[in-house]
């Protein structure tokens, strides 16, 4: 037969065929589904795979050669006039619909040629559906289809497990629950402010949650601060381990949890520094979050140097001047000394004013602070608020470190009387 024949003898269907879907037209076992793989067969050997195909006569259209009849009768006009000017992927989706009617013989030739009846595969299987993570209960392991990586599920937030943390914590990985890959890789890294947590391994520590940071509640503050009333969360042991090291985001507010203390503070470089009554709204610091978090971690961090070597000016603007922490002192820079000294390339934290100007009144840098000035290759250590020049021998390893020398202008290290 030929193959204008072959097309003409089936595809043309009779409108009563294509409305009595219970009596098809052509006989044979109809099957419920074929792979694009298969109909791919199908359509090279009625059109040489040409998706736009007319035949010669002008009767039959697209890659598999429908009537007319047959692509309206089983619903091709919701896609296009015609089969030739659909696309592959529709022109397939009502093939589907006449193979489940007809079978494989609706194609006499080509069918049975490829056994189209007996491919049962879903040629556009629907995505998969994955839950939202949202939706997700508080200890649900979950992981994207598209890697080896797994989280855990902390108050809609993802927190990595480690290989190491399986056992101790006693993840049981055969209760992982797949989520779509993006949502996967945007879930947040940290749970939300103010979730308690704990070392899902054991132990009796507990945390609280600030900006990502883990801060260790004291004994006193788990029921002065409420703490003891939130749920205690269990996290795995090297995220929490991390957390513990992470400093709160300069710039936070903070006050002790249990509202004994009415003092505010800003954190600048893992120190709390502390914010009075004036530069409370003169410096905006009103219109920031305030985190309430444990008493004895923030006695902690208000006790805390600023770090050496920080470069701060006050947050007010009042003063334009700019100074470089060394042993808790602020030493004043000029121009030539923020420059010169390439504290031009280390950021410029804002401090409260108030608190700067006892940081600048401090006679001398704490004992123990080692110093540098531009004019010379000595190296001073700061005892009883005198300087003393320090040796080689004294730096290496298990010794004193080059790196926690402060650089200072000259004028500074020469006011300091010599011991």
């Amino acid at each position: 037969m030929s193959s204008a024949a072959r097309k003409k003898s089936v595809l043309a269907v009779t409108a009563t065929a294509l409305l009595a879907v219970a009596a098809p037209l052509v006989t044979g076992t109809p099957a419920s589904a074929a792979s694009v793989a298969t109909w791919d067969k199908v359509a090279s050997c009625e059109s040489t795979n040409n998706w736009q195909a007319i035949d010669a006569t002008g009767t039959h259209f697209g890659g598999l050669q429908f009537s007319q009849q047959t692509w309206s009768g089983f619903g091709g006009l919701a896609y296009a006039s015609r089969a030739d000017r659909a696309t592959k992927e529709q022109q397939i989706r009502i093939a589907e619909k006449v193979l489940a009617v007809q079978g494989e013989r609706a194609w006499p030739y080509c069918g049975p040629k490829y056994n189209l009846g007996a491919d049962h595969a879903d040629p556009y299987p629907a995505a998969p559906t994955y839950p939202n993570p949202a939706s997700l209960a508080s200890g649900t392991l979950v992981k994207s289809p598209n890697g080896a990586a797994v989280k855990v599920m902390i108050e809609g937030a993802g927190l990595p497990v480690a290989a190491s943390d399986v056992g101790p914590d006693h993840y049981d990985l055969g209760k992982i629950v797949l989520i779509e890959d993006s949502a996967f890789r945007n879930l947040p890294v940290a749970p939300p402010a103010g979730t308690v947590v704990h070392d899902e391994a054991g132990g009796t520590s507990r945390y609280v949650v600030i900006d990502g940071a883990a801060l260790k509640i004291g004994g006193a503050d788990w029921t002065e601060g409420g703490y003891n009333v939130r749920r205690d969360m269990g996290v795995p042991t090297s995220w929490l381990q991390s957390a513990v090291q992470r400093t709160v985001t300069d710039g936070i507010v903070v006050m002790n949890q249990t509202g004994q203390d009415a003092s505010r503070y800003v954190m600048v470089n893992g120190s709390a520094l502390h914010i009075s009554a004036a530069e409370w709204t003169a410096n905006g610091y009103n219109q920031r979050a305030l985190m309430g978090v444990p008493g004895e971690w923030l006695a902690g961090a208000a006790a805390r140097q600023l770090p050496n070597g920080s470069v701060v000016k006050d947050a007010s603007g009042a003063d334009p001047s700019v100074f470089v922490m060394a042993g808790g002192k602020a030493v004043s820079l000029a121009y030539a000394d923020f420059t010169g000294l390439g504290y031009d390339k280390r950021p410029l934290e804002s401090v409260p004013g108030t608190w700067l100007a006892s940081a600048k009144t401090k006679a001398a840098p704490a004992d123990g602070t080692m110093l540098l000035s531009q004019d010379s290759n000595t190296v001073w250590e700061v005892v009883s608020g005198k300087k003393r020049a320090m040796k080689a021998d004294e730096f290496g390893a298990g010794k004193r470190s080059f790196d926690d020398v402060v650089s200072v202008p000259a004028a500074f290290t020469a006011a300091l009387p010599t011991v």
